[in-house]
């Protein structure tokens, strides 16, 4: 093809068909722009779709790891009802004048207890180091920031720790026999137990924390379903 154009070219130039040969070089230069602007364009072309897939895979990745946070919030909500349960039926023992029994031992160690969930963040966070805006669906990308950045469910749980700590662990040895994170826990005098205003408070502190506790993991439980939907929209619109 190269060799065609400069015969053709020093064909014109021999016959002194200048006007031709000005004619002919402005068309070349135009080809040769035209083959470089396609050039551009299927290069262009082939980073889209490099982006475009590496988008799908980090998609993928949020919606698994999405996935698994939402069955962990199942858990806690699961747990943290029970733990209430536990202690609205140990408060309800107590300020009713009810007889001890030992069944009553198992929820003596469950009232205490709380679930918080350890949510993974390994995939938004894969994707921050390469940058949110690799996801092109705003709605997505701006439901993100607002799930992972969001620290309140972590600065609630570092609330209830120091309160646990701080407050109940230290009056417990007063109260029973031993401390059990999971198991049972026998009252070291139950009748002093029913008549200390200090640990009704502690039940009704357990009782309010876990309600807060389960309303936030429910939020955050739906919330996390409404960004799977989206990301499944955006990855069949992809397809």
């Amino acid at each position: 093809m190269l060799k065609l154009f400069r015969r053709f070219r020093k064909r014109l130039l021999t016959n002194n068909k200048f006007s031709k040969y000005l004619l002919y070089a402005v068309g070349e230069v135009i080809l040769v722009v035209l083959g470089i602007l396609v050039a551009l364009q299927v290069n262009n072309w082939n980073e889209d779709r490099k982006e475009r897939r590496f988008e799908q895979k980090m998609l993928w990745e949020l919606h698994t790891s999405i996935q698994n946070n939402i069955q962990y919030l199942d858990r806690a909500i699961d747990e943290n009802k029970k733990a209430r349960q536990s202690s609205q039926l140990i408060l309800s023992y107590l300020e009713s004048s009810q007889t001890y029994h030992d069944s009553l031992d198992f929820h003596f160690s469950k009232a205490l207890f709380w679930f918080h969930p350890s949510l993974t963040n390994d995939a938004y966070e894969s994707l921050k180091s390469y940058g949110l805006h690799l996801i092109s669906n705003d709605s997505i990308r701006k439901k993100l920031g607002d799930i992972y950045e969001w620290t309140f469910l972590e600065r609630f749980s570092d609330r209830q720790e120091e309160y646990f700590n701080g407050t109940v662990a230290p009056l417990l040895v007063n109260w029973f026999d031993s401390y059990k994170f999971s198991g049972s826990m026998k009252p070291l005098d139950y009748e002093q137990l029913r008549e200390s205003p200090a640990y009704k408070h502690i039940l009704r502190t357990m009782i309010s924390n876990r309600t807060e506790q389960i309303n936030l993991h429910e939020l955050g439980r739906q919330s996390r379903l409404t960004l799977t939907r989206m990301i499944e929209e955006e990855l069949d619109s992809m397809e």
